[in-house]
């Protein structure tokens, strides 16, 4: 029997993009479609399309939560942004209606869609 975690991922939603820069923007949603809401599991596969900048996305329930989360951690210093390195693609849990900010050292491109599975 499979669940969310063995299948392979199906995007719920239409793909947002993040322009992360050395000023994170402010946050914006990646919205299911009305049709998936009721089965949107959270999950959501994200790019980062620079082959050079590592970016620091930022995450809340609000948009000014998700930008003030944005932020490069530093030793002794930690931070609730998520790491994702150059030309990286991961699919991660967050809760539904989650805001999505990011940062880099220069201009980067993330890509964001919603949906289910690996």
């Amino acid at each position: 029997m499979s669940n969310n975690s063995q299948i392979a991922f199906s995007p719920l939603g239409e793909t947002i993009v993040v322009a992360a820069d050395a000023t994170a923007p402010t946050g914006i949603q990646a919205p299911v479609y009305a049709k998936f809401d009721p089965a949107n599991a959270g999950q959501y596969r994200i790019t980062n399309a620079s082959t050079a900048n590592t970016v620091f996305i930022g995450t809340g329930a609000t948009a000014a939560e998700a930008t003030g989360n944005a932020v490069a951690p530093i030793a002794g210093d930690p931070s609730p942004a998520v790491v994702l390195l150059p030309s990286s693609v991961a699919i991660l849990r967050f809760n539904q209606g989650t805001y999505f900010s990011g940062l880099a050292a220069a201009a980067s491109t993330v890509y964001i869609t919603p949906g289910q599975g690996l």
